[in-house]
């Protein structure tokens, strides 16, 4: 791989980096050689000024880092030196704004794939085998909207039935993550599942309090988180499949199971981080990075 940068403009932004890291009294080059990596990176791919990387090409780069061989050993870079990486180039936005030569960053990931606790998912079949022992519209309506709209336990806790409109197709979650709001679209199966479990079904568990909670006990109260995951249990329990009891499957793992579903289809990034409601891109990206190693270690086992 070439080591030097060709790119003039590149040169003395280097230059003036290299520059300031030196003022700092930093030793070694811990910090400017990511820096010089990503700008041949840049020559590579066609891009000649810094005020033309996007967040596309940011998320283009961190991939690159993840699955670029290690030089000094087998594999790929250790999840420390990928941060390292990145922390470079955060210093090196900085420093660019700081000294005019870009009037707007750029988003720099963040890096935790070694510090998440892999969570288990389904595969499309096996949400199959769910939907196919589902009982009743509650049932259903509670697998469409944790897996098919994507929803947090807790916001599937919170929901009103005035929140899933059945006339658009858009279900709405109000208060997210964060007390953030989103729309998510229903698809057609969602969307169906939804109109026969409040149309047919939701209607004889209301009393004389008309309860606005979506998903209604049979008291017809408000279904806890706690109320929803035994639901979900249960349709398990039907399945009889050990391979999902094994999994310990909960409503989150719904969620997760989406999101790799999705990336399974070439969903982009930001339409899968605004599905599920993610603040950072990188916290959609992660599931398509485990996604990619799933495949991989696949395809390893198969040979």
């Amino acid at each position: 791989m070439r080591k030097q940068i060709q790119n003039p403009i590149f040169e003395k932004h280097f230059n003036a980096f290299d520059s300031f890291i030196k003022a700092k009294s930093f030793k070694g080059k811990t910090f400017q050689t990511p820096v010089v990596e990503f700008l041949i990176w840049l020559e590579r791919i066609g891009i000649n000024q810094i005020k033309d990387v996007t967040s596309k090409e940011m998320m283009r780069y961190f991939e690159y880092l993840i699955e670029r061989p290690n030089e000094r050993r087998a594999g790929t870079l250790a999840g420390s030196t990928i941060k390292m990486h990145l922390l470079a180039l955060s210093m090196f936005l900085d420093h660019l704004l700081a000294t005019k030569e870009i009037q707007k960053g750029f988003m720099i990931p963040r890096f935790s794939a070694d510090d998440q606790k892999p969570r288990n998912s389904l595969t499309i079949d096996e949400v199959k085998l769910l939907y196919k022992h589902a009982e009743n519209p509650l049932e259903v309506a509670l697998l469409s909207v944790g897996y098919g709209c994507g929803l947090r336990r807790s916001e599937m806790e919170r929901l009103n039935c005035s929140d899933v409109m059945l006339s658009s197709g858009m279900l709405i979650v109000r208060s997210g993550k964060g007390n953030k709001r989103r729309e998510v679209p229903m698809s057609d199966t969602v969307l169906q599942a939804a109109k026969r479990y409040v149309e047919d079904y939701r209607y004889q568990f209301l009393r004389k309090n008309p309860e606005q909670s979506f998903f209604l006990t049979a008291k017809g109260e408000r279904m806890s988180g706690e109320n929803l995951n035994k639901t979900l249990k249960r349709i398990i329990k039907r399945v009889g499949s050990q391979t999902i009891i094994d999994n310990k499957i909960t409503l989150h793992c719904l969620r997760h199971s989406i999101a790799h579903h999705l990336m399974e289809r070439n969903a982009g990034i930001d339409f899968i981080r605004k599905f599920l409601g993610h603040s950072f891109i990188d916290t959609a990206y992660i599931y398509a990075l485990k996604n990619k190693q799933k495949s991989r270690t696949a395809k390893a086992l198969s040979v």
